[in-house]
């Protein structure tokens, strides 16, 4: 009955350091952020930095960002890309996005659109808005994969319904350049993001084949 009532303790002792563990975490990453939108870059840093030690991914993107910017540092394009990769690796989307944005830019980091573009579709399937536009983009004039008109009206199509005027604007742009079963296809796939995200796939399978083909 003691070692029962001992290890009981021990648990909830446990349980109680992992919940401190992780509301301080969270309090340096909320502190740094406001810090951050405020300009403070050196108290940014002092919270960010310790967040993303403890596995705040945020507090990571952030911290990627300044140095990116020379924000409160001096602009470090090689220690910002370390961030990002680091963030991408682990399934941030942000990261996701601003290392593919660099990647397609050629900024610190040899140009790879194939790359790119399974880094944004990564981030558009985790629900992030900005990788949805500019995969948009991406499918539209065909950068890392092969264009395709109905996948851009698709996810210009659905992230005009969430109310974003940019997507909106390319979506009707595009409507005169879709034949009757194409724009019928996007809004299908639009309405339906399974479908929309196997397509995608689909089309990041066919490139990967070709390249096969090239290195043999």
């Amino acid at each position: 009955m003691l070692r029962q009532r001992m290890v009981m303790a021990v648990l909830s002792l446990f349980f109680t350091l992992a919940s401190l563990h992780a509301s301080t975490t969270e309090q340096l990453a909320y502190d740094g952020e406001v810090a951050f939108y405020h300009q403070n870059y050196i108290e940014a840093r002092k919270a960010l930095q310790p967040a993303s030690e403890q596995g705040n991914l945020q507090s990571l993107y952030y911290l990627g960002i300044m140095s990116l910017r020379g924000l409160g540092t001096p602009a470090n394009y090689k220690e910002a890309i370390r961030l990002f990769k680091e963030g991408a690796k682990k399934g941030h989307p942000e990261s996701q996005v601003a290392l593919g944005v660099l990647m397609i830019e050629g900024i610190g980091i040899p140009q790879d659109f194939i790359e790119a573009s399974v880094l944004f579709t990564k981030a558009a399937k985790s629900g992030n808005l900005d990788a949805q536009l500019i995969l948009g983009w991406i499918f539209k004039n065909g950068v890392g994969v092969k264009a395709n008109n109905t996948i851009a009206y698709a996810l210009w199509n659905y992230v005009a319904a969430q109310g974003n005027d940019w997507a909106r604007y390319n979506r009707d742009a595009m409507f005169y350049e879709l034949d009757e079963t194409e724009l019928y296809r996007g809004q299908e796939l639009s309405a339906n993001l399974p479908k929309l995200w196997n397509a995608i796939s689909l089309e990041h399978k066919k490139i990967s084949k070709i390249l096969r083909k090239k290195r043999r």
